[in-house]
């Protein structure tokens, strides 16, 4: 039987490394527990986001 997946609202800012910029984010993601869902979206920002920084400010189940 596969582990049970729950869905999470993960929300942050980008820090752009050339200017600095801030933006936020918010990504629906499914994952096993809250840190599985931090991973993936960290992992996710680092393959489709512009190279810089990533802060974690919220997370909620769904």
């Amino acid at each position: 039987m596969p582990p049970k997946e729950y869905n999470f609202k993960v929300k942050g800012v980008l820090i752009d490394e050339n200017d600095k910029t801030e933006d936020d984010f918010s990504i629906f993601i499914k994952a096993m527990d809250d840190n599985h869902a931090v991973m993936l979206v960290r992992e996710h920002l680092r393959n489709h986001a512009p190279k810089g920084n990533s802060i974690i400010k919220g997370i909620e189940k769904k």
